[in-house]
């Protein structure tokens, strides 16, 4: 047995409040080579948010913005310009790895809590950590879908642009509809 007090398993993902999460996921994806692989946002029931989950290799980033302008998300990204807001660790257990963290000093943003669909259950928990950054600790082990739970709806593709410049989608089967 490991003398580790807080078992890390890697990075789960790191989450970016921007100002425009479509045109972020479109530079990621384009400049940098990403992968969409979930979407979450109005047309998926969440009606705060617009979240593209990219990937590549063993890299996922969730990039997010606000809906409405008066939205936490969008003062963030105002404030602070694209930015981390959420740096995720994979952990053999959430609740254990937030109840060492607190017990060590960190403050609490989000106490540990399971979320569950037809893929299976996460489990998540999050402290403060700088600022206005936070450390969501998921375990995932017992979850197959594309990105977490609910709302997110698998590999959404963009296709070439038409000559006018805009910008055509197509989505694959959706992998969920319930609300976050």
């Amino acid at each position: 047995m490991s003398d580790d007090f807080m078992p890390l398993d890697g990075w789960d993902h790191l989450e970016l409040w921007v100002g425009n999460a479509k045109q972020s996921a479109y530079f990621y994806e384009h400049a940098l080579g990403f992968t969409r692989a979930a979407y979450a946002g109005p047309e998926t029931g969440v009606r705060d948010r617009a979240s593209y989950v990219l990937e590549q290799g063993e890299i996922r980033l969730l990039v997010t913005s606000g809906v409405r302008s008066d939205s936490e998300i969008a003062r963030f990204a105002a404030l602070h310009g694209d930015a981390a807001r959420d740096v995720a660790l994979q952990v053999p257990d959430a609740g254990a790895a937030y109840r060492e963290a607190v017990g060590r000093g960190a403050t609490s943003v989000a106490e540990p809590r399971w979320l569950e669909d037809e893929h299976g259950r996460v489990e998540l928990a999050t402290i403060a950590t700088y600022g206005e950054v936070v450390h969501t600790f998921v375990n995932r082990s017992d979850y197959s879908g594309p990105y977490l739970r609910g709302t997110y709806r698998s590999r959404r593709t963009v296709t070439s642009a038409p000559a006018s410049g805009s910008l055509r989608s197509t989505t694959s089967s959706a992998t969920s509809s319930s609300a976050a």
